[in-house]
């Protein structure tokens, strides 16, 4: 798997990844979209939990950024069912929540979190651990990378449900 920092810019298999961002605060999720679209990455963006599996489900990302307190589904429940979404299973998630607590930390990794982060967030410390989960990610589905060409084609996006 060939995954690389060029000029600080995130790569994954020779191409952009595309990360979805689940947040429900817009100053976040606007942050955080700008900061991994200067590094490479084609964002998506959800601002609940039905919308983060919908946006995961029609546009198979790379890699997923979800906060732990989504409305009207948590991010805890979230990870568990793209955990069990055969063609999303093995896409990395990793937890970033103002929440600093070892049980939540605990029932994240449970669900099947791959890392857990504490608001503020350290931008260098969550480009290295994304950079470490893509390295370590296996090969994308034939449906993720078509996808990955949808959303690139696109630019960054953010939840609309006659998007496919």
């Amino acid at each position: 798997m060939q995954i690389q920092t060029k000029r600080k810019r995130i790569t994954f298999m020779d191409r952009d990844p595309v990360v979805l961002v689940a947040e429900d605060h817009d100053d976040t999720r606007e942050i955080l979209t700008l900061l991994l679209g200067a590094r490479g990455c084609h964002v998506i963006a959800a601002e609940n939990g039905p919308q983060a599996i919908d946006l995961a489900d029609k546009l198979h990302p790379d890699l997923i950024l979800m906060d732990l307190k989504l409305p009207l589904l948590d991010g805890i429940a979230v990870t568990r069912l793209v955990r069990a979404h055969h063609s999303l299973n093995q896409v990395p998630i990793v937890i970033v929540t103002g929440y600093d607590c070892p049980q939540l930390h605990r029932d994240a990794l449970s669900a099947g979190c791959n890392h857990y982060l504490v608001k503020p967030i350290d931008f260098e410390g969550l480009l290295e651990v994304i950079t470490n989960l893509l390295r370590s990610a296996p090969q994308p589905s034939a449906n993720r990378l078509h996808y990955s060409l949808v959303v690139r084609s696109r630019g960054a996006l953010a939840y609309d449900h006659h998007l496919h």
